[in-house]
């Protein structure tokens, strides 16, 4: 059965237990479509789960490699709650040696058996590459022009940069063995900025 058929609600898992790949990405779909629905968030961010997590520590759910864009925000957007989601968050949503340690943290150390890489649409740091910016941006750009190659249309730019994140991911010894014993999962996605709607790759 393909994940998106299956008919999860953000209620129907505990935040706190590591719950399998395909379990953690339902839930990701869950709560994207509340969010697109939503009117207000309604995730835990209570005293209560605040004092949890500072007597208990943190047991997320997936992790997830995001774009600083202000309107990509990941617990908004699977509306999540405190501790639920590990997200490294980094202009173009590229990886480098920084990103890639806080996802072996995670993967490793915290258990998370989802690692996704969230690219979206009207991005600026693809923008930027695609305009040939260049100064204290081309740390960024630079690695999104060697992603993106000729392609000259913003979404398919996307789409290569989030593919190309995940080319750098499985470098990883960790990861790569993560992956291989059937312990973690590696998954792309777009973030539709105009409507709000992720687009799992």
């Amino acid at each position: 059965m393909n994940v998106s058929d299956m008919n999860y609600t953000a209620d129907d898992f505990d935040a706190d237990s590591h719950v399998s790949a395909d379990e953690a990405l339902g839930r990701l779909l869950a709560g994207n479509r509340a969010y697109v629905e939503a009117l207000d968030h309604e995730r835990d961010i209570s005293p209560e789960r605040i004092q949890d997590l500072f007597e208990n520590g943190q047991r997320p759910f997936a992790t997830v490699i995001a774009c600083a864009d202000s309107r990509v925000v990941p617990e908004h957007i699977f509306m999540a709650g405190l501790g639920e989601l590990f997200v490294i968050r980094v202009a173009g949503n590229v990886v480098g040696p920084i990103e890639l340690a806080s996802a072996v943290y995670a993967c490793e150390h915290l258990h998370t058996r989802l690692l996704l890489v969230l690219g979206h649409t009207h991005c600026g740091a693809i923008k930027a590459a695609l305009d040939g910016e260049e100064g204290a941006v081309a740390a960024i750009t630079g690695k999104i022009s060697e992603a993106i190659g000729g392609a000259s249309d913003p979404y398919e730019a996307s789409v290569l940069n989030t593919n190309a994140a995940l080319v750098a991911l499985r470098e990883s010894p960790e990861l790569a063995r993560l992956e291989a014993a059937g312990t973690l999962a590696l998954r792309g996605a777009i973030y539709h900025t105009h409507c709000g709607v992720v687009d799992f790759l």
